[in-house]
């Protein structure tokens, strides 16, 4: 057995790389590793022991540019594996190729058709070996010249993550004010203007909440945040009416106060969660939304295409991405609309379906399948 590190937010951080990291953690304590975190988000000043785990503290710099190498020079670990936008540790490609105490795998998030030029520069630069998180990952990888890239998708927890009990749910819906209501939520961080879709997202909403008044729009984001839009202006500069969409509370998403178990609540009252977005690497919401019995509606493009499940595909245009030097999908509002008819329409009936689909993520039975050759080997 080796000693792995993972370099990532911590296990705790409640994102989707979060959670990633703890799953991904656990399943390697699991085969027999040990395994050390190096946290760029969620710790810092000292390292402290969590789980049977040591987590090491970020430093002065994003991502960990100032301390990986630190760690990895304190620690010798056998492999590091890394859960982050690969592009952003090109400040220090030069030395993690340089280094020889171990190798370097990116458990890589592609979202890029084909794949991003900053990505490629980095992995190649770096000499670091990718792992693809979806089909598309695998995918783009492959045609940029990787060899053998192996997958392993992200997972969910389907012991947390799962459908309430109809009087549950119904119950749940009451309380809420829900129940007569044709709820769709959306689940996404707000860190830019652009990625995650939310004006095509909302004027959708806004025409469809014309036909359809009973509807209503959850909006599982900071409202106002630091490095993205302010959403409640959006809904006021579309002409949406303010008693068709809620936000959820600020502070304690800011805070950590929702656990999964809130999260799975939150998913199960929904009738469709909207991840209409230009591109995702893997989309965590979205299973974890499907795992509860929530079907999705998604964009026609990168992972999203494959995880949306039984759900339904929003039709696109190209989006070229002058960053990073390839295409996003933007989702058209005509057919997000459509789809959101379509949900209206049959959600109830793809409720079971969304549910079976997930078993391919399940945490509990699908990680060791995965990692466990992928790991043999970064420790060869």
């Amino acid at each position: 057995m080796g000693k792995i590190m993972i370099h990532s937010n911590a296990p705790w951080v409640p994102s989707g790389y979060g959670k990633q990291t703890g799953h991904l953690a656990r399943t390697l304590a699991g085969l027999g590793h040990e395994v050390v975190i190096s946290s760029f988000c969620g710790l810092t000043g000292s390292p402290i022991e969590y789980q049977g785990m040591t987590v090491l503290p970020s430093g002065q710099y994003e991502y960990g540019v100032d301390t990986l190498l630190h760690h990895i020079n304190g620690w010798q670990p056998d492999a590091v594996i890394t859960l982050m936008d690969n592009w952003k540790l090109g400040p220090i490609a030069d030395q993690l190729l340089a280094q020889t105490t171990c190798r370097v795998a990116a458990w890589a998030p592609v979202d890029c058709a084909p794949l991003s030029k900053l990505d490629d520069q980095v992995l190649k630069h770096g000499g670091i070996k990718p792992i693809a998180m979806s089909v598309h990952g695998q995918r783009q990888l492959t045609e940029a010249g990787f060899v053998d890239v192996p997958y392993a998708p992200h997972v969910v927890n389907r012991q947390v993550f799962k459908p309430l009990p109809a009087d549950n749910r119904q119950r749940y819906r009451e309380a809420m004010g829900l129940a007569d209501r044709f709820v769709i939520g959306i689940c996404a961080a707000n860190n830019d203007s652009t990625r995650k879709g939310f004006p095509e997202q909302f004027e959708a909403f806004r025409r469809f909440h014309l036909k359809y008044p009973d509807a209503l729009l959850l909006v599982h984001s900071i409202p106002k945040a630091a490095r993205g839009l302010d959403l409640e202006r959006l809904a006021l500069d579309l002409g949406m009416d303010p008693s068709s969409v809620r936000f959820t509370d600020t502070y304690a998403q800011v805070s950590g106060t929702f656990d999964d178990s809130f999260m799975a609540d939150w998913f199960g009252v929904l009738d469709v969660l909207s991840s209409c977005s230009y591109a995702e690497a893997f989309g965590v919401p979205m299973v974890e939304a499907q795992a509860c019995g929530t079907p999705v509606v998604a964009t026609l493009g990168s992972a999203m295409t494959t995880i949306k499940g039984p759900g339904w595909s929003v039709a696109s245009d190209p989006f070229f991405n002058y960053v990073h030097g390839a295409w996003w999908a933007r989702p058209r509002i005509d057919s997000i609309v459509r789809r959101y008819a379509n949900a209206h329409e049959q959600a109830a009936s793809r409720r079971a379906p969304a549910r079976v689909f997930t078993e391919q993520f399940d945490c509990q039975t699908t990680g060791e399948a995965h990692w466990k050759a992928i790991v043999e080997d970064l420790c060869s």
